[in-house]
């Protein structure tokens, strides 16, 4: 016995605890064969962002629920166009997300449409203010509280904030504060499922019944009031702007146990994503703004992966659908060529 274990011994002492050549030639192959499968996995799942590619045209989903509306002719009274294209994108991470990247949103818009663009987009923000007493800096920068903003032409509290919210905040601020409004002829709103993921009051039925009562004060700790509350700031100030909302998209969001779920179907007690959906296309459309859904028949659960960057930001390729969307709706013209 212990002459095979010397013999043993010595025969691994004799190679040195050297590999033979096949063997290391059969792992490199493995090798190469393991990174090659990767890369396709990734770029079939949406691992590695595809390049923007500003010819490709995404098929849009046949079950999109689009309502496009335009200003009414009471709303254009007095204004003179420049014959100029300004849009002004305002939302939250779909627009800062590679903002200054031809892969970000805003800019995406700007080649579809040819247009003047302007990105005034807060991260982490949403449409409604938090619940009364619970709000924090962040909720300044909401949309009802961006929107509040415009309508007075007074940005000082924003201006003030901004610089201890980060750089895309200031940035936004100084957009803003630059802004001829008169020259603007199409707000597009986005703001992805956050309102839905913090917990934001979905509607206030009160709210419901008065969306078309002229002087009405809407309940802005809801995401329908605060949609409604914002828009109809906006317009009170500038009526001949065409407001036009880019709903969220599908997005996942954590239970109880932290564990991610479909967003259509985890109830935090306000309703599913789906309900949101639901009462943003029923204020838009009482408001006379241009709902364009990028939500029914866009992503799924089945190709989340393929899309999202994560369980709610979008991608490159996410992003290039949701700008070819918005342009062959609002700029068809830009699109088809006429």
């Amino acid at each position: 016995m212990d002459r095979k274990r010397r013999r043993r011994g010595s025969n691994v002492k004799a190679n040195g605890g050297k590999i033979s050549l096949p063997v290391i030639l059969l792992i490199v192959i493995l090798g190469f064969v393991v990174l090659f499968l990767g890369v396709i996995w990734k770029f079939q799942f949406g691992g590695i962002t595809v390049e923007y590619d500003p010819d490709y045209v995404p098929e849009i989903s046949l079950n999109a629920e689009d309502n496009v509306l335009y200003p009414l002719d009471a709303d254009l009274e007095g204004h003179e166009d420049d014959g100029t294209d300004a849009i002004l994108c305002l939302g939250n991470d779909v627009f800062s997300y590679d903002r200054d990247e031809e892969t970000g949103l805003a800019n995406m818009i700007a080649d579809q449409t040819g247009a003047t663009v302007y990105n005034v987009s807060f991260p982490g923000t949403t449409v409604a203010y938090a619940p009364m007493g619970a709000g924090t800096e962040i909720d300044t920068f909401s949309f009802v509280g961006v929107a509040k903003a415009i309508r007075n032409g007074d940005y000082s509290e924003l201006s003030n904030k901004a610089a201890d919210m980060g750089t895309d905040y200031v940035k936004s601020v100084e957009t803003l504060q630059s802004i001829d409004f008169n020259s603007i002829d199409t707000l597009c709103i986005m703001y992805d499922g956050n309102d839905y993921v913090q917990k934001r009051v979905l509607y206030n039925p009160t709210d419901v019944d008065n969306l078309m009562t002229k002087g009405y004060e809407f309940d802005e700790y809801t995401y329908m009031g605060g949609f409604a509350a914002g828009v109809k700031a906006i317009h009170e100030a500038y009526p001949h702007i065409r407001i036009v909302i880019n709903t969220f998209t599908y997005c996942l969001a954590p239970d109880e146990s932290g564990t991610m779920q479909p967003g259509d179907v985890l109830n935090y007690g306000n309703g599913t994503l789906t309900d949101y959906y639901g009462r943003l296309f029923q204020a838009s459309e009482a408001l006379n703004v241009s709902f364009i859904d990028d939500y029914m028949g866009f992503i799924t659960e089945a190709d989340s992966d393929e899309y999202l960057n994560d369980n709610i930001h979008l991608n490159v390729s996410a992003r290039q659908y949701v700008a070819y969307h918005f342009a062959l709706l609002i700029y068809p013209q830009s699109v088809n060529g006429d």
